[in-house]
């Protein structure tokens, strides 16, 4: 399935948002992401979530490696 325009800019703010919130380069945040799963979650939840504060993604981007990803160590170590 094709990424829509809107997604794929979404999961870029998100990247953005996650590296800047756990001090991480773009290329380490998008690897993590994509290796926990939570760029599918990005874009499965994009037309919901990017209505929200940049907090509230990041937070959901966790919990959603928390309760998906048990071997996910925390991005910020």
């Amino acid at each position: 399935m094709t990424k829509q325009k809107g997604e794929v800019w979404f999961l870029a703010s998100c990247v953005e948002l996650y590296k800047d919130e756990k001090g991480l380069s773009g290329r380490d945040a998008y690897n993590y992401l994509r290796r926990t799963g939570a760029v599918d979650f990005i874009t499965a939840c994009w037309d919901g979530l990017h209505m929200t504060s940049p907090l509230y993604i990041v937070d959901s981007i966790d919990e959603y490696i928390r309760t998906h990803d048990a071997e996910a160590e925390d991005a910020s170590e």
